[in-house]
Protein backbone atom coordinates (compact mmCIF):
# COMPACT_ATOMS: atom_id res chain seq x y z
CA UNK A 1 0.00 0.00 0.00
CA UNK A 2 1.30 3.47 -0.82
CA UNK A 3 2.01 5.65 2.21
CA UNK A 4 0.77 9.22 1.91
CA UNK A 5 3.25 12.03 1.38
CA UNK A 6 2.41 13.49 4.79
CA UNK A 7 3.19 10.27 6.64
CA UNK A 8 6.35 9.79 4.59
CA UNK A 9 7.64 13.25 5.54
CA UNK A 10 6.97 12.54 9.20
CA UNK A 11 8.93 9.27 8.99
CA UNK A 12 11.88 11.09 7.39
CA UNK A 13 11.73 13.65 10.17
CA UNK A 14 11.82 10.86 12.73
CA UNK A 15 14.83 9.24 11.10
CA UNK A 16 16.68 12.55 10.86
CA UNK A 17 15.97 13.23 14.53
CA UNK A 18 17.41 9.81 15.43
CA UNK A 19 20.55 10.42 13.39
CA UNK A 20 21.09 13.79 15.04
CA UNK A 21 20.77 12.16 18.45
CA UNK A 22 23.40 9.60 17.43
CA UNK A 23 26.09 12.19 16.57
CA UNK A 24 29.37 12.32 18.48
CA UNK A 25 29.00 13.54 22.05
CA UNK A 26 30.57 16.95 22.76
CA UNK A 27 31.17 18.10 26.34
CA UNK A 28 29.69 21.53 26.99
CA UNK A 29 29.80 23.09 30.47
CA UNK A 30 26.88 25.39 29.65
CA UNK A 31 24.63 22.38 29.08
CA UNK A 32 24.85 21.61 32.82
CA UNK A 33 23.68 25.07 33.86
CA UNK A 34 20.09 25.32 34.93
CA UNK A 35 17.96 26.59 32.07
CA UNK A 36 14.70 28.47 32.27
CA UNK A 37 13.20 26.60 29.36
CA UNK A 38 12.50 23.01 28.35
CA UNK A 39 11.63 21.47 24.99
CA UNK A 40 10.76 17.84 24.34
CA UNK A 41 8.27 15.50 22.81
CA UNK A 42 8.19 12.44 20.62
CA UNK A 43 8.01 11.25 17.03
CA UNK A 44 5.84 8.26 16.27
CA UNK A 45 5.03 5.93 13.42
CA UNK A 46 2.32 3.28 13.71
CA UNK A 47 0.93 0.67 11.36
CA UNK A 48 -2.38 -1.05 12.03
CA UNK A 49 -4.39 -3.65 10.17
CA UNK A 50 -8.13 -4.02 10.80
CA UNK A 51 -10.40 -6.92 9.86
CA UNK A 52 -13.75 -5.25 9.28
CA UNK A 53 -17.04 -6.55 10.67
CA UNK A 54 -19.08 -7.11 7.52
CA UNK A 55 -22.47 -6.99 9.30
CA UNK A 56 -21.74 -4.15 11.75
CA UNK A 57 -24.10 -1.19 11.99
CA UNK A 58 -21.05 1.11 12.17
CA UNK A 59 -20.03 0.00 8.67
CA UNK A 60 -23.57 0.11 7.28
CA UNK A 61 -23.67 3.79 8.21
CA UNK A 62 -20.14 4.56 6.99
CA UNK A 63 -20.33 2.74 3.65
CA UNK A 64 -23.70 3.96 2.43
CA UNK A 65 -24.01 2.92 -1.23
CA UNK A 66 -20.36 1.83 -1.17
CA UNK A 67 -18.59 -1.52 -1.20
CA UNK A 68 -17.27 -2.60 2.18
CA UNK A 69 -13.67 -3.92 2.01
CA UNK A 70 -12.61 -6.96 3.98
CA UNK A 71 -9.85 -5.09 5.77
CA UNK A 72 -8.07 -1.76 6.07
CA UNK A 73 -4.36 -1.08 6.58
CA UNK A 74 -3.48 2.31 8.00
CA UNK A 75 -0.22 4.22 8.39
CA UNK A 76 -0.06 7.02 10.98
CA UNK A 77 2.72 9.51 11.67
CA UNK A 78 2.64 11.74 14.76
CA UNK A 79 4.76 14.58 16.07
CA UNK A 80 4.07 15.87 19.57
CA UNK A 81 6.08 18.81 20.87
CA UNK A 82 5.86 20.16 24.39
CA UNK A 83 7.83 22.67 26.37
CA UNK A 84 7.80 25.46 28.89
CA UNK A 85 9.57 28.71 29.66
CA UNK A 86 9.98 30.20 33.14
CA UNK A 87 10.87 33.76 34.02
CA UNK A 88 10.51 34.97 37.61
CA UNK A 89 6.86 34.47 38.53
CA UNK A 90 5.75 33.72 34.98
CA UNK A 91 5.62 30.49 33.06
CA UNK A 92 4.40 29.59 29.57
CA UNK A 93 3.93 26.03 28.37
CA UNK A 94 2.55 24.31 25.31
CA UNK A 95 1.79 20.92 23.83
CA UNK A 96 1.43 20.74 20.04
CA UNK A 97 0.12 17.62 18.32
CA UNK A 98 0.32 16.94 14.58
CA UNK A 99 -0.57 13.75 12.78
CA UNK A 100 -1.05 12.38 9.28
CA UNK A 101 -2.72 9.13 8.33
CA UNK A 102 -3.27 7.15 5.17
CA UNK A 103 -5.36 4.08 4.34
CA UNK A 104 -7.21 2.63 1.35
CA UNK A 105 -10.14 4.98 1.90
CA UNK A 106 -8.74 8.35 2.94
CA UNK A 107 -5.59 10.34 3.62
CA UNK A 108 -5.52 13.39 5.86
CA UNK A 109 -3.38 15.44 8.23
CA UNK A 110 -3.95 17.94 11.00
CA UNK A 111 -2.07 19.92 13.59
CA UNK A 112 -3.45 21.47 16.77
CA UNK A 113 -2.31 22.88 20.08
CA UNK A 114 -3.52 20.58 22.84
CA UNK A 115 -2.28 23.15 25.33
CA UNK A 116 -0.95 26.72 25.17
CA UNK A 117 -1.22 28.40 28.55
CA UNK A 118 0.43 31.19 30.51
CA UNK A 119 0.86 30.92 34.29
CA UNK A 120 1.50 33.61 36.89
CA UNK A 121 2.32 32.85 40.53
CA UNK A 122 2.16 36.10 42.51
CA UNK A 123 3.00 34.32 45.76
CA UNK A 124 3.50 30.83 47.13
CA UNK A 125 0.23 28.91 47.10
CA UNK A 126 -1.54 31.03 44.48
CA UNK A 127 -1.45 30.30 40.74
CA UNK A 128 -3.29 32.10 37.92
CA UNK A 129 -3.58 30.60 34.43
CA UNK A 130 -5.04 31.60 31.09
CA UNK A 131 -5.04 29.88 27.72
CA UNK A 132 -5.76 26.45 26.36
CA UNK A 133 -5.37 23.87 29.11
CA UNK A 134 -6.14 20.16 29.49
CA UNK A 135 -7.80 20.02 32.91
CA UNK A 136 -7.79 16.51 34.37
CA UNK A 137 -10.16 15.80 37.24
CA UNK A 138 -11.01 12.46 38.76
CA UNK A 139 -9.28 9.38 40.15
CA UNK A 140 -10.53 6.78 37.65
CA UNK A 141 -8.09 5.13 35.26
CA UNK A 142 -10.42 4.31 32.34
CA UNK A 143 -13.29 6.74 32.97
CA UNK A 144 -13.81 9.99 34.89
CA UNK A 145 -17.45 10.78 35.76
CA UNK A 146 -16.35 14.03 37.45
CA UNK A 147 -14.30 15.18 34.44
CA UNK A 148 -16.82 17.94 33.74
CA UNK A 149 -14.48 20.18 31.73
CA UNK A 150 -12.35 17.72 29.81
CA UNK A 151 -12.55 15.51 26.77
CA UNK A 152 -13.12 11.83 27.57
CA UNK A 153 -10.31 9.29 27.69
CA UNK A 154 -9.85 6.32 25.42
CA UNK A 155 -10.12 3.41 27.91
CA UNK A 156 -7.91 1.31 25.63
CA UNK A 157 -5.14 3.92 25.83
CA UNK A 158 -6.01 6.28 28.71
CA UNK A 159 -2.52 7.81 28.99
CA UNK A 160 -2.68 9.49 25.58
CA UNK A 161 -2.54 13.29 25.53
CA UNK A 162 -5.87 15.02 25.07
CA UNK A 163 -6.85 18.42 23.73
CA UNK A 164 -7.82 20.99 26.34
CA UNK A 165 -10.24 23.90 26.38
CA UNK A 166 -9.62 27.66 26.49
CA UNK A 167 -9.96 28.64 30.14
CA UNK A 168 -8.98 31.15 32.79
CA UNK A 169 -8.21 29.41 36.06
CA UNK A 170 -7.00 30.13 39.59
CA UNK A 171 -5.53 27.75 42.20
CA UNK A 172 -5.12 28.42 45.91
CA UNK A 173 -3.37 25.83 48.08
CA UNK A 174 -2.67 25.72 51.81
CA UNK A 175 -0.89 23.16 54.00
CA UNK A 176 -1.73 22.25 57.60
CA UNK A 177 -0.41 19.96 60.34
CA UNK A 178 -3.81 18.57 61.41
CA UNK A 179 -6.08 15.79 60.11
CA UNK A 180 -6.53 17.92 57.00
CA UNK A 181 -2.97 18.15 55.72
CA UNK A 182 -3.64 20.00 52.46
CA UNK A 183 -6.51 22.14 51.25
CA UNK A 184 -6.73 23.51 47.70
CA UNK A 185 -9.37 25.34 45.69
CA UNK A 186 -9.48 25.57 41.90
CA UNK A 187 -11.86 27.75 39.87
CA UNK A 188 -12.04 27.72 36.07
CA UNK A 189 -13.91 30.01 33.67
CA UNK A 190 -14.72 28.45 30.29
CA UNK A 191 -16.52 30.59 27.68
CA UNK A 192 -18.32 29.04 24.72
CA UNK A 193 -18.85 31.03 21.53
CA UNK A 194 -18.96 30.32 17.82
CA UNK A 195 -15.17 30.21 17.69
CA UNK A 196 -14.08 29.41 21.26
CA UNK A 197 -14.71 25.99 22.85
CA UNK A 198 -17.53 25.52 20.34
CA UNK A 199 -17.66 21.76 20.86
CA UNK A 200 -18.13 22.01 24.64
CA UNK A 201 -21.89 22.57 24.41
CA UNK A 202 -24.44 25.30 23.71
CA UNK A 203 -22.88 28.54 22.51
CA UNK A 204 -22.96 31.98 24.12
CA UNK A 205 -22.62 30.72 27.67
CA UNK A 206 -20.14 31.46 30.43
CA UNK A 207 -19.28 28.29 32.32
CA UNK A 208 -17.79 28.15 35.80
CA UNK A 209 -16.25 24.96 37.19
CA UNK A 210 -14.75 24.54 40.64
CA UNK A 211 -12.89 21.89 42.62
CA UNK A 212 -12.14 21.70 46.34
CA UNK A 213 -9.31 19.30 47.15
CA UNK A 214 -8.36 18.07 50.60
CA UNK A 215 -5.90 15.52 51.89
CA UNK A 216 -7.63 14.11 54.93
CA UNK A 217 -5.77 11.46 56.96
CA UNK A 218 -3.95 10.17 53.87
CA UNK A 219 -7.14 10.11 51.78
CA UNK A 220 -7.32 12.30 48.65
CA UNK A 221 -10.78 13.86 48.23
CA UNK A 222 -12.12 16.21 45.55
CA UNK A 223 -15.50 17.97 45.52
CA UNK A 224 -16.34 19.30 42.05
CA UNK A 225 -19.02 21.54 40.51
CA UNK A 226 -20.10 22.91 37.12
CA UNK A 227 -22.74 25.61 36.74
CA UNK A 228 -25.74 25.56 34.39
CA UNK A 229 -24.60 26.90 31.04
CA UNK A 230 -23.40 25.16 27.89
CA UNK A 231 -23.97 21.91 29.78
CA UNK A 232 -26.42 21.08 32.51
CA UNK A 233 -25.73 21.84 36.16
CA UNK A 234 -23.67 19.05 37.77
CA UNK A 235 -21.65 18.24 40.86
CA UNK A 236 -19.81 15.28 42.38
CA UNK A 237 -16.83 14.01 44.33
CA UNK A 238 -13.94 11.55 44.06
CA UNK A 239 -11.54 9.88 46.46
CA UNK A 240 -8.39 7.79 46.51
CA UNK A 241 -6.80 5.97 49.44
CA UNK A 242 -3.85 3.64 49.81
CA UNK A 243 -4.92 0.76 52.03
CA UNK A 244 -1.26 -0.30 52.11
CA UNK A 245 1.79 0.22 49.91
CA UNK A 246 0.52 -2.29 47.32
CA UNK A 247 -3.24 -1.73 47.42
CA UNK A 248 -5.19 1.41 46.49
CA UNK A 249 -8.94 2.01 46.22
CA UNK A 250 -10.57 4.90 44.36
CA UNK A 251 -13.97 6.09 43.30
CA UNK A 252 -16.02 8.87 41.72
CA UNK A 253 -19.66 9.96 41.84
CA UNK A 254 -21.39 12.64 39.77
CA UNK A 255 -24.91 14.04 39.49
CA UNK A 256 -25.99 15.53 36.16
CA UNK A 257 -29.21 17.51 35.83
CA UNK A 258 -31.32 17.71 32.66
CA UNK A 259 -29.29 15.37 30.48
CA UNK A 260 -30.64 15.26 26.93
CA UNK A 261 -30.56 11.85 25.26
CA UNK A 262 -31.45 11.08 21.64
CA UNK A 263 -33.44 7.90 21.10
CA UNK A 264 -34.14 5.85 17.98
CA UNK A 265 -36.92 3.27 17.93
CA UNK A 266 -36.78 0.10 15.81
CA UNK A 267 -38.48 1.86 12.87
CA UNK A 268 -35.96 4.70 12.80
CA UNK A 269 -38.06 7.42 14.45
CA UNK A 270 -35.77 9.82 16.31
CA UNK A 271 -36.85 11.45 19.57
CA UNK A 272 -35.25 13.07 22.61
CA UNK A 273 -35.76 12.78 26.34
CA UNK A 274 -34.47 14.79 29.28
CA UNK A 275 -33.80 13.57 32.78
CA UNK A 276 -31.28 13.82 35.57
CA UNK A 277 -28.66 11.08 35.85
CA UNK A 278 -25.97 9.75 38.14
CA UNK A 279 -22.60 8.42 37.06
CA UNK A 280 -20.22 6.63 39.37
CA UNK A 281 -17.09 4.52 39.38
CA UNK A 282 -15.39 2.26 41.91
CA UNK A 283 -11.95 0.83 41.33
CA UNK A 284 -8.85 -0.74 42.84
CA UNK A 285 -5.19 -0.88 41.93
CA UNK A 286 -3.02 -3.72 43.27
CA UNK A 287 0.70 -4.40 42.86
CA UNK A 288 1.69 -8.05 43.33
CA UNK A 289 5.01 -9.38 44.58
CA UNK A 290 6.14 -10.25 41.04
CA UNK A 291 5.62 -6.62 39.90
CA UNK A 292 2.25 -7.16 38.21
CA UNK A 293 -0.11 -4.18 38.41
CA UNK A 294 -3.82 -5.04 38.38
CA UNK A 295 -6.44 -2.33 37.83
CA UNK A 296 -10.15 -3.13 38.09
CA UNK A 297 -13.00 -0.63 37.72
CA UNK A 298 -16.78 -0.78 37.60
CA UNK A 299 -18.48 2.13 35.82
CA UNK A 300 -22.18 2.95 36.02
CA UNK A 301 -23.65 5.59 33.67
CA UNK A 302 -27.38 6.25 34.10
CA UNK A 303 -27.25 8.60 31.09
CA UNK A 304 -26.25 5.71 28.83
CA UNK A 305 -28.40 3.42 26.71
CA UNK A 306 -29.86 0.21 28.05
CA UNK A 307 -29.82 -3.07 26.12
CA UNK A 308 -33.28 -2.57 24.60
CA UNK A 309 -32.49 0.95 23.40
CA UNK A 310 -29.31 -0.30 21.75
CA UNK A 311 -31.23 -3.15 20.12
CA UNK A 312 -33.84 -0.72 18.73
CA UNK A 313 -31.16 1.44 17.11
CA UNK A 314 -29.33 -1.48 15.52
CA UNK A 315 -32.66 -2.90 14.28
CA UNK A 316 -33.46 0.42 12.62
CA UNK A 317 -30.06 0.41 10.88
CA UNK A 318 -30.58 -3.18 9.68
CA UNK A 319 -33.98 -2.39 8.18
CA UNK A 320 -32.78 0.82 6.54
CA UNK A 321 -29.74 -0.95 5.06
CA UNK A 322 -31.77 -3.94 3.82
CA UNK A 323 -34.35 -1.68 2.13
CA UNK A 324 -31.71 0.75 0.79
CA UNK A 325 -33.39 3.63 2.63
CA UNK A 326 -30.59 6.12 2.04
CA UNK A 327 -32.39 9.04 3.68
CA UNK A 328 -32.86 7.12 6.92
CA UNK A 329 -29.30 5.82 6.84
CA UNK A 330 -27.99 9.35 6.46
CA UNK A 331 -30.15 10.55 9.36
CA UNK A 332 -28.98 7.73 11.61
CA UNK A 333 -25.38 8.30 10.57
CA UNK A 334 -25.53 11.99 11.60
CA UNK A 335 -26.47 11.24 15.20
CA UNK A 336 -24.70 7.90 15.67
CA UNK A 337 -21.15 9.11 16.40
CA UNK A 338 -22.30 11.18 19.38
CA UNK A 339 -24.85 8.66 20.62
CA UNK A 340 -25.10 4.91 19.98
CA UNK A 341 -21.72 4.50 18.26
CA UNK A 342 -19.64 6.71 20.52
CA UNK A 343 -17.13 5.13 22.87
CA UNK A 344 -18.92 3.14 25.63
CA UNK A 345 -22.53 4.38 25.15
CA UNK A 346 -24.08 1.82 27.54
CA UNK A 347 -24.91 1.88 31.24
CA UNK A 348 -22.71 -0.71 32.96
CA UNK A 349 -19.06 -1.54 32.30
CA UNK A 350 -16.24 -3.55 33.79
CA UNK A 351 -12.62 -2.65 33.14
CA UNK A 352 -9.77 -5.00 34.01
CA UNK A 353 -6.10 -4.50 33.18
CA UNK A 354 -3.03 -6.51 34.23
CA UNK A 355 0.48 -5.38 33.32
CA UNK A 356 3.79 -7.00 34.23
CA UNK A 357 7.29 -5.53 34.03
CA UNK A 358 10.07 -7.82 32.76
CA UNK A 359 8.16 -11.13 32.84
CA UNK A 360 10.39 -14.23 32.76
CA UNK A 361 13.31 -11.83 33.36
CA UNK A 362 12.92 -10.32 29.89
CA UNK A 363 14.78 -7.06 30.39
CA UNK A 364 13.05 -3.83 29.27
CA UNK A 365 9.88 -5.74 28.31
CA UNK A 366 6.40 -4.98 29.65
CA UNK A 367 3.38 -7.11 28.86
CA UNK A 368 -0.25 -6.21 29.49
CA UNK A 369 -3.80 -7.29 28.71
CA UNK A 370 -6.95 -5.17 28.96
CA UNK A 371 -10.56 -6.33 29.14
CA UNK A 372 -13.52 -3.96 28.68
CA UNK A 373 -16.98 -5.49 28.84
CA UNK A 374 -20.50 -4.13 28.52
CA UNK A 375 -22.15 -5.97 31.41
CA UNK A 376 -25.68 -5.53 30.04
CA UNK A 377 -25.21 -7.24 26.66
CA UNK A 378 -22.12 -9.35 27.56
CA UNK A 379 -20.07 -8.01 24.66
CA UNK A 380 -16.40 -7.22 25.22
CA UNK A 381 -12.98 -6.36 23.85
CA UNK A 382 -9.68 -8.00 24.81
CA UNK A 383 -6.43 -6.14 24.09
CA UNK A 384 -3.06 -7.80 24.74
CA UNK A 385 0.12 -5.80 24.21
CA UNK A 386 3.88 -6.03 24.60
CA UNK A 387 6.39 -3.17 24.65
CA UNK A 388 10.19 -2.91 24.61
CA UNK A 389 12.26 0.03 25.88
CA UNK A 390 15.79 -1.39 25.76
CA UNK A 391 17.01 1.21 23.25
CA UNK A 392 17.58 4.68 24.69
CA UNK A 393 14.66 7.08 24.05
CA UNK A 394 12.93 4.49 21.84
CA UNK A 395 9.76 2.52 22.58
CA UNK A 396 8.43 -0.35 20.48
CA UNK A 397 4.92 -1.65 21.08
CA UNK A 398 2.84 -4.41 19.51
CA UNK A 399 -0.86 -4.46 20.32
CA UNK A 400 -3.83 -6.56 19.21
CA UNK A 401 -7.56 -6.31 19.84
CA UNK A 402 -10.36 -8.86 19.66
CA UNK A 403 -13.96 -7.62 19.76
CA UNK A 404 -16.73 -10.09 20.53
CA UNK A 405 -20.48 -9.90 21.00
CA UNK A 406 -23.84 -10.99 19.65
CA UNK A 407 -25.70 -9.11 16.94
CA UNK A 408 -27.08 -5.80 18.25
CA UNK A 409 -24.59 -5.72 21.12
CA UNK A 410 -22.11 -2.87 21.56
CA UNK A 411 -18.87 -4.64 20.63
CA UNK A 412 -20.68 -6.96 18.22
CA UNK A 413 -21.59 -3.94 16.09
CA UNK A 414 -18.21 -2.17 16.12
CA UNK A 415 -16.42 -1.36 12.90
CA UNK A 416 -13.77 -4.08 13.19
CA UNK A 417 -13.65 -7.62 14.54
CA UNK A 418 -9.88 -7.78 14.92
CA UNK A 419 -7.05 -5.28 14.91
CA UNK A 420 -3.28 -5.50 15.16
CA UNK A 421 -0.97 -2.51 15.60
CA UNK A 422 2.75 -1.85 15.67
CA UNK A 423 3.99 1.45 17.12
CA UNK A 424 7.47 2.98 17.13
CA UNK A 425 7.94 6.07 19.32
CA UNK A 426 11.14 8.09 19.69
CA UNK A 427 11.37 10.54 22.61
CA UNK A 428 13.58 13.61 22.55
Amino acid sequence: MKVSQHVFMLILFMLSGYSIAAEEFIFDVSSYQKKNYRLGGYLEYSLNHQILNQSAAANSLLFINKTLPDSITQHIGIIELNGDYKQDKWQARFNFHAEAYDNELVSDQQGIFYEAVATYQPTTGITLEAGKKAIKWGKGYAWNPVGFVERPKDPNDPDLSREGYVVAAADIIKSFSDDIKTLAFTAAYLPVTEHINEDFGQQEHNNIAAKLYLLYNDTDIDIVFLNQGSRSWRYGFDFSKNINTNFEVHGEWAYLSNVTKQLVDNTGVISTEQDSAQQWLLGVRYLTENDTTIIAEYYRNEAGYNEQQMDDFFSAVDVAYATLNTNLLNSLSKISQQTYLKRNPGKNYLYLRASNKEPFDWLYVTTAVTLITNIDDNSYSITPEISYTGIKDLELRFKAAWLNGDDHSEFGEKRNDRKVEFRLRYYF
